[in-house]
């Protein structure tokens, strides 16, 4: 198959580049303009310099003038829109623009597309798993209700979903919905693009306000290694392809789902696995869903918080409530095994832990080597 990708330099985007190769895809990736004082698209990616394409998310049809959006109805099979603002604490006119008007305009080019190459083509926009906002329990692979709990980002996030929805009609191309999980590093290197408010939590750990962490008993963790993540994505989308045409916007998890561990159980491995890491021991404390939402969304309000300490912040919701996403409709879409991240994985990752090194006994010189 061969995809249109956006976002191609965030961390799924990367992974994802880096993936298809092994799983029989190319990729042609969408990028910006070059603007002074980024590093030059060819130079980090010089292996899709070649197939590069220029636009822009916030501009009609992605900002794709007319010979490419021609080139690329005869060959592209599907459009996976991965680019938009993430910063959980950001400013509500900029995430809309990103993530509401990016996802529309991706729309509108894969109808133009598939208008004049008369093919099926397929629409994949990436959201976030914690567009759920303050909802418990398990997660349903479908859409959400308003919730009055949702923060700037996961609200523009869940505008996406309902645009998508609304502007979908019989006839119209196939759309898929991930909600992607938050995203470490890669599973076997470490290495990571961007150290979101998961990795800020774990680095402020030391520093966290009466070392208390307040969490609801059955809390959870749902993380994902980024190749897992970009794995489990591009086997959805092989199945979308597969599959005949939807009536409706398709809906799944990128996520580890049931198999995410407790905080409780991931924060115990982590200092079974390195005591000295930690300097001071933070307690959980036992703490409604209400409270946890509150104060993640509101310590601004009393504590002048910078950027990255309010980033922090709203993640206190991220692994303090007790929900399950489902993962049948990814099961459904998948031709293999499910994203199953081990606890230990997970918490090497999140706290930068060295990997195990197996003892060896030192060398013996003498005969006893040769003893049964």
């Amino acid at each position: 198959m061969k995809l249109l990708l956006t976002g191609v330099t965030g961390q799924l985007g990367t992974a994802i580049a880096e993936l298809a190769p092994e799983r029989g895809a190319q990729v042609v990736p969408l990028v910006r303009r070059a603007r002074s004082g980024k590093v030059p698209f060819a130079r980090v990616f010089p292996s899709l310099a070649g197939a590069a394409v220029t636009g822009d998310i916030r501009d009609p049809l992605l900002g794709l003038p007319d010979k490419d959006i021609s080139e690329l109805a005869d060959t592209v099979d599907a459009v996976v829109n991965l680019a938009g603002d993430t910063n959980w604490a950001g400013f509500g006119r900029d995430l809309y623009a990103a993530n509401v008007m990016g996802a529309r305009n991706g729309y509108e080019l894969v109808r133009e597309l598939q208008k004049r190459s008369g093919r099926r083509i397929l629409y994949t926009y990436a959201s976030s798993i914690f567009v759920a906002g303050g909802a418990l329990g398990r997660i349903a692979e479908g859409p959400l209700s308003p919730d009055r709990h949702r923060t700037a980002y996961e609200h523009s996030k869940w505008l996406a979903e309902r645009e998508l929805d609304l502007l979908h009609k019989p006839g119209d191309p196939d759309v898929l919905i991930a909600r992607v999980a938050a995203l470490l590093g890669d599973s076997r290197t470490g290495r990571t693009l961007k150290r979101n408010s998961l990795y800020l939590l774990a680095e402020r750990w030391d520093d966290l306000p009466g070392r208390m962490l307040p969490v609801m008993r059955g809390a959870r963790v749902d993380v994902l290694p980024r190749d897992m993540a970009a794995g489990a994505l591009l086997d959805a989308i092989a199945g979308m392809l597969r599959a005949g045409p939807r009536a409706e916007p398709v809906f799944t998890h990128i996520c580890a789902g049931d198999e995410a561990p407790s905080l409780r159980g991931l924060l115990e491995t982590a200092r079974a696995l390195s005591p000295l890491k930690f300097g001071k021991w933070v307690r959980t404390v036992p703490a409604s869903a209400d409270q946890i939402l509150w104060l993640s969304n509101n310590a601004e309000r009393f504590l002048a918080l910078s950027p990255a300490w309010r980033n922090s912040m709203i993640g206190l919701r991220y692994i303090g409530l007790d929900r399950v996403m489902e993962r049948g409709r990814l099961a459904q879409l998948a031709d293999g095994p499910l994203p199953a991240p081990g606890t230990e994985l997970l918490a090497r990752l999140l706290f930068d832990l060295p990997a195990s090194v197996r003892p060896t006994a030192p060398s013996d010189s003498g005969l006893s080597r040769f003893l049964a």
